[in-house]
């Protein structure tokens, strides 16, 4: 197992969000890689990089048992059409962290939608990776069911229904 921790490339430092990581890192799977971007290296034994090619970046997710990522669309979006589903904290602008709150309605609604596990801080954060290890153990949960999936299942167990009358 491994974790894959990413802060973007937003020239704000996302420095709470590292400091959560280091604060949960013995929860996390390991090998844990941290791509710092901006933000300085944090302390500890973590793997760390400060950037990474867009190739090495999708292969990082698609590699990774646990990601754990800032709430930017694009990095959401790589670890979604990895089949994965992320631990996202929004930067926020009160923080210093980027120049509005926008990743926080994105981080809520890919959250709402089961998309995502929303952690707004490092308690937040440690209950999340909770979770996702947990659902990673246990196999998916049922509201993750893509519609389209729950659809097809239904008429399938409509059609076997209809064969036994």
């Amino acid at each position: 197992m491994k974790t894959f921790v990413t802060v973007g490339n937003a020239k704000q430092p996302f420095t709470r969000l590292l400091e959560a990581v280091v604060a949960n890192a013995p929860l996390l799977p390991q090998p844990v890689l941290v791509q710092h971007g901006h933000t300085p290296s944090p302390a500890g034994s973590l793997e760390t990089v400060a950037f990474i090619g867009m190739e090495a970046f999708a292969d990082r997710v698609r590699e990774a048992d646990l990601l754990i990522m800032h709430a930017g669309a694009g990095a959401m979006i790589h670890a979604i059409t990895a089949g994965k589903r992320p631990i996202v904290m929004p930067r926020l602008a009160a923080f210093g962290e980027h120049v509005n709150d926008h990743q926080v309605e994105f981080a809520e609604a890919m959250s709402a939608a089961g998309k995502a596990w929303l952690a707004k801080d490092a308690d937040e954060l440690r209950r999340a990776i909770e979770c996702a290890l947990m659902e990673r153990t246990s196999g998916p949960l049922a509201s993750s069911t893509p519609p389209i999936i729950a659809r097809i299942q239904a008429v399938l167990k409509e059609l076997s229904l209809g064969e036994e009358r």
